[in-house]
């Protein structure tokens, strides 16, 4: 699944592309299935498709729509360290222990602020011993 900014991106980019197109007197049909849009002579016209009234007015629409039936707040309350341990990726894939791999982290940037301390110093160093 793709992340909200990625889509985002992706639909601003259509659209300044559709407005570059029709800015350029450029006619644009997209059919999208359920519906077609269409730029002719910078005007838009649009036609959905016949069932389509048909199929969203029904009453088990609705029901076909839903992801799950569970409320929202049970989704809350799962953790997700629960969830991944009992899954199949979970039981193969183990996660990392988090306090080792924070102390890793603090050491790894512990040492990356020692070398920029002795990158420094060096440049210091060379600097002076030029002037003699």
């Amino acid at each position: 699944m793709l992340g909200v900014d990625v889509v985002n991106d992706a639909l601003k980019t259509l659209f300044l592309a559709i407005q570059d197109l029709i800015k350029y007197d450029k006619n644009i049909d997209l059919a999208f299935g359920f519906c077609n849009v269409r730029f002719f002579n910078r005007g838009l016209k649009t036609q959905f498709l016949s069932e389509l009234s048909k199929s969203v007015g029904s009453s088990h629409f609705e029901n076909k729509m839903v992801r799950q039936s569970s409320p929202v707040s049970t989704r809350w309350t799962t953790k997700y360290n629960d969830s991944w341990a009992k899954s199949t990726l979970g039981s193969l894939v183990k996660k990392p222990n988090t306090v080792i791999t924070q102390a890793l982290n603090e050491k790894t940037q512990a040492l990356k602020i020692m070398s920029l301390d002795m990158s420094s110093n060096g440049r210091f160093f060379n600097a002076g011993s030029s002037l003699m």
